[in-house]
C-alpha cells in the first residue's frame, strides 16, 4: 500500500491479501491468520477534512464499522475493546491498525489495516476467536467485505459532515468491559472500572483515588 501511495491513487483503494505470515498489530504484537480462511485488507483514506485532535473519531469509524458487520451475524453482543480491537465475550475476533500520514498539521493519508478472523477455527492463541469458532458455519469472505466497505463508506460520511456526537455516543455504548470492576496494569496494578473515553481518544477510568486517563500502550487489562 504504501508504494502504491507514491503512484497517487485514490481515496477507498482497498488491498486484499489472502495469506499473511507477519501480520502487523499494536506495536510489539502479531495478527495471526490460515491462509484464505479470513479477512485481511488495507484501505486508503485522505480525511484531509479532519483535525489532527479529532483523528480518534476516525478509530471510532472503523471500529464501529467492523463491530456492526461481525454484529450482522451474531446474537452475541460485540464489543469495542479500547482502542480498537473488536471482541465477542472474551475472545478477540477483529483487529485494526491505522498508519496516519501527517503534512504541515493536514492528514495527506490514513492506511486502515484491517484483520478479521472469520473461516478459521484454531487458533495458537488462546484469546482469538472467529465467526465460524462461534457459530460452526462457515461464510463468504467476499460478502463481509463487501458489507464492511459499506459501513465504512457509511460512518465516514457522518465523519465528513462532523457528526462526532453519535459515532461517539454509539462507541461508548459498545466499549468492552465498561463499568466492571477490572484489574489494570501500568506501572503498577490496580483496580478500576472502565467509564468511557475522552474527546481525544484516552481511556478513563475511575479507580481508587479517582478518574485516571490513559493514552494507548499506557494501560492494559489484565485477564483472568
Amino acid at each position: 500500500m504504501t508504494n502504491l501511495l507514491a503512484s497517487g491513487v485514490e481515496e477507498g483503494y482497498v488491498v486484499i491479501t489472502d495469506f499473511q505470515s507477519a501480520g502487523k498489530g499494536q506495536p510489539g504484537k502479531s495478527w495471526e491468520t490460515q491462509p484464505y480462511k479470513n479477512l485481511t485488507f488495507s484501505l486508503l483514506l485522505k480525511p484531509s477534512f479532519l483535525k489532527l485532535e479529532n483523528q480518534f473519531r476516525l478509530t471510532q469509524v472503523i471500529s464501529l464499522s467492523v463491530a456492526g458487520v461481525v454484529q450482522n451475524y451474531l446474537s452475541e453482543i460485540v464489543h469495542v475493546k479500547w482502542p480498537n480491537d473488536i471482541y465477542v465475550k472474551e475472545g478477540k475476533i477483529a483487529g485494526i491498525l491505522i498508519q496516519n500520514s501527517v503534512k504541515n498539521r493536514v492528514f495527506e493519508s490514513c492506511i486502515v489495516g484491517i484483520g478479521l478472523n472469520v473461516n478459521q477455527d484454531v487458533f495458537e492463541t488462546p484469546e482469538a476467536t472467529s465467526l465460524k469458532g462461534i457459530t460452526g458455519k462457515s461464510y463468504d469472505i467476499n460478502a463481509i467485505l463487501a458489507q464492511l466497505i459499506e459501513e465504512i463508506s457509511e460512518r465516514y460520511s457522518l465523519l465528513r459532515e462532523g457528526n462526532f456526537s453519535l459515532l461517539n455516543d454509539e462507541y461508548q455504548e459498545l466499549l468492552y468491559a465498561k463499568n466492571q470492576l477490572k484489574v489494570f496494569e501500568s506501572d503498577k496494578r490496580f483496580y478500576g472500572e472502565i467509564i468511557g473515553t475522552d474527546q481525544v481518544g484516552r481511556l478513563l477510568v475511575q479507580t481508587l483515588d479517582g478518574i485516571k486517563s490513559f493514552q494507548n500502550q499506557e494501560v492494559k487489562l489484565v485477564r483472568g
